[in-house]
């Protein structure tokens, strides 16, 4: 008969530089720019902070400790138990625990490579799901491990992005999830819409990508299946002066399409205040898409 491990799902999740897979039956919450929940059956199972090394002001491991004992007396630092050694490979480790437990509960790793912090707290009543937590906690990696692009992977669906974007603001509610990036001039902004009928039974794909955008006058042209459209502004020199004057950013390039398979709409949005490269907004809008969990 199969365990309960090899029945269980993974996926993954990727959120503002860390990466790791974990069973889908757990719920993802974003508690913050750096913050994830993980639960199951409305109980929390792991909660993740994390920081990446700036400069020698950042919190290092030495500075997160004190704070933690100062916080919580009842903790002690704990020996990481043998099974958890993997994190070794990648993480300089310091765990704590209550004084009467045989394990730990809590842990802060600094990563080798790049010094990010991360800091994560178990749930004390995990016997039940150890096997899992120990599978995902493996699977972890942080910002120097994703190379050229960046992996974001919450809710239903999945992006990838090259790494100079970096998150500036995001809204995850039920019917209109909206991430915010910057780089350097260029903003970017990638909205998905569900459930997608209902939006299109009173509005035209047209009309909902000139709303995401606030862009009335954006120049839409219709792709020839009827599932997609995309368009841009370029103003003349005096417009661009005026929409300037107006704290507007003059150049615009964005796209819509139906994704009919998931009843969703997905938007990827550029703005800056230089010209915006044709394909720029096509190829982010490649990398977007809605995932089966």
């Amino acid at each position: 008969m199969p365990s309960a491990e090899t029945k269980e799902i993974f996926r993954q999740i990727g959120w503002n530089g860390i990466r790791l897979t974990v069973p889908c039956s757990w719920e993802t919450h974003v508690g913050g720019r750096n913050h994830l929940i993980f639960e199951k059956d409305f109980s929390p199972v792991l909660e993740m902070r994390w920081q990446e090394r700036e400069n020698k002001k950042s919190a290092n491991a030495r500075s997160v400790s004190k704070q933690i004992k100062k916080t919580d007396t009842t903790l002690h630092e704990k020996e990481l138990p043998r099974e958890w050694s993997f994190l070794k490979e990648k993480f300089d480790v310091t765990c704590y625990g209550r004084k009467r437990e045989s394990s730990f509960s809590t842990a802060v790793c600094t990563c080798r490579h790049c010094q990010a912090l991360i800091f994560f707290q178990l749930n004390d009543n995990r016997e039940k799901i150890d096997h899992l937590l120990k599978k995902s906690m493996k699977s972890l990696s942080c910002c120097c491990a994703a190379g050229s692009r960046s992996f974001w992977s919450i809710q239903d669906f999945q992006l990838q992005l090259p790494s100079e974007y970096s998150l500036t603001d995001y809204s995850l509610a039920a019917g209109l999830s909206r991430i915010s990036f910057q780089s350097g001039r260029m903003f970017l902004h990638t909205c998905k819409l569900s459930p997608a009928d209902n939006r299109l039974n009173s509005h035209s794909l047209e009309d909902i990508l000139k709303n995401l955008a606030d862009v009335q006058d954006l120049q839409v042209h219709q792709d020839e299946n009827g599932m997609g459209c995309r368009g841009y502004r370029k103003p003349t020199i005096t417009s661009q002066i005026l929409l300037r004057l107006q704290r507007k950013k003059p150049f615009i390039r964005a796209e819509i399409r139906h994704d009919t398979s998931h009843n969703r709409l997905l938007a990827v949005i550029l703005e800056s205040i230089k010209p915006i490269r044709s394909g720029t907004c096509q190829a982010i809008s490649n990398n977007y898409e809605i995932i089966q969990i």
